[in-house]
């Protein structure tokens, strides 16, 4: 089909779908706009990040520039090279991530991966060559019968074209829940947790989670990223906690 044809007929069915089922606010039930699930006053009201560090994404305050890294990522720089993030992870940002994870809310996926796609649009340069989400536990993959940061990556992927990568990373070791760890003991959990399976084409590689707190997940899958021959590696993610 040819391109123009298939986005045209894309657009129609669009609108139909809208027209059958109009987006609805997850968080009031109101109208939604834009085409999302989410009113005017809610999305406003959304927890934005605001200043933050480049490389890290930690809340920075005081007068900023689009360079500005945090002391932590002077001092002891990460494996990634950037990061984007949304949200600071409390309020609605919790709501709508929680109702994704574990209430199988998928619309809110397409809601906040959206949201994402239009940070991307405005906020990055040079787009990766493939997005990576971050590989879910396996027990967790069967008991919630799907992998959020997937789900949160396709409306990312749509906008852009960009391939999404499930196959050259694997979670090879089962780690704790990173909940009430420190950033030393985040580290030692999951040091080791991903092998890369598949070779790895891409240059420039975007990993994709909902939420971010020390950036040890992260920082462990750029590091193996990188030793299988990527030459860059950012991290696109929904939240980030102080």
């Amino acid at each position: 089909m040819d391109m123009d044809v298939a986005n045209l007929a894309g657009g129609l069915f669009r609108r139909l779908l809208e027209t059958v089922y109009p987006p609805t606010c997850v968080l009031c039930a109101a109208p939604g706009t834009g085409g999302l699930d989410i009113c005017a006053d809610c999305r406003k009201r959304l927890p934005w990040l605001g200043p933050a560090c480049t490389q890290c994404s930690v809340p920075l305050t005081g007068d900023t520039s689009d360079e500005t890294r945090c002391g932590q990522c002077l001092n002891r720089p990460p494996a990634f090279d950037s990061s984007l993030s949304l949200f600071r992870y409390e309020d609605d940002a919790v709501r709508l991530i929680h109702a994704l994870k574990f209430n199988q809310k998928l619309t809110c996926a397409r809601l906040l991966g959206s949201l994402l796609a239009d940070a991307v649009a405005t906020r990055i340069d040079a787009l990766p060559d493939c997005i990576l989400p971050v590989p879910l536990q396996r027990g967790r993959l069967r008991q919630r019968g799907y992998n959020q940061s997937i789900e949160l990556a396709r409306p990312v992927a749509g906008a852009f074209s960009i391939p999404i990568d499930v196959h050259s990373v694997e979670r090879v070791r089962d780690t704790h829940a990173q909940t009430g760890l420190d950033r030393k003991q985040r580290g030692k959990n999951m040091r080791g947790a991903f092998e890369i399976v598949s070779p790895l084409a891409a240059q420039h590689v975007v990993i994709l989670d909902d939420v971010v707190t020390t950036m040890a997940t992260v920082n462990d899958l750029a590091l193996i990223l990188k030793k299988g021959g990527a030459r860059r590696v950012d991290v696109w993610s929904i939240a980030r906690t102080a």
